[in-house]
């Protein structure tokens, strides 16, 4: 093997991407790589230097100047580009609201375990496998492996959800 395939969603894009990259590519050069493929766009004028790279579930950026290798991406690694180094979520059920803050990587079932556990609404196993995450104001519901930082706009690094219940179909 002498390159790597690093799946890459980005700042406000569901769909993966695949990048390949040098065995001794570094943080750097994978977003280098992002930019030059439009996976990922630069402030104007800027060269990539304010995007930040989360790995998948990851709640810190990683180095720059390391190596994937470094970092513990290895060939068909996960990660997510984004110029927010936290992602602010709000979720809605029953009249009530709760807030935390989660690395652009992280996926949304991992936001859901979160709203529905002992830190969110409490609900107990059958009831919260019954509820989903819907995007508030619209009836969008993200698939569970999308990085929470691919639902962020263009403006600000927070995602609101509303915590809806699953339509049954019964017949």
């Amino acid at each position: 093997m002498s390159s790597l395939t690093i799946f890459v969603q980005g700042e406000g894009k569901r769909e993966i991407r695949m990048l390949e990259l040098p065995l001794n590519a570094t943080v750097e050069d994978l977003v280098s790589a992002a930019v030059a493929q439009g996976i990922v766009s630069p402030q104007p004028g800027g060269e990539g230097d304010d995007i930040t790279v989360h790995a998948e579930d990851g709640d810190t950026p990683l180095p720059a100047a390391a190596t994937l290798e470094a970092v513990g991406l290895g060939n068909h690694g996960s990660v997510h580009l984004s110029r927010c180094t936290r992602v602010s979520v709000i979720v809605h059920y029953n009249g009530q609201e709760h807030s935390a803050s989660f690395g652009p990587g992280v996926p949304v079932h991992r936001v859901k375990g979160w709203a529905v556990g002992k830190k969110g609404f409490k609900l107990d196993p059958v009831d919260a496998a019954e509820h989903v995450l819907q995007l508030v104001g619209t009836s969008d519901r993200p698939d569970e492996d999308v990085h929470i930082g691919s639902l962020v706009g263009r403006v600000g690094c927070n995602v609101a959800f509303d915590l809806v219940a699953k339509v049954r179909v019964e017949g």
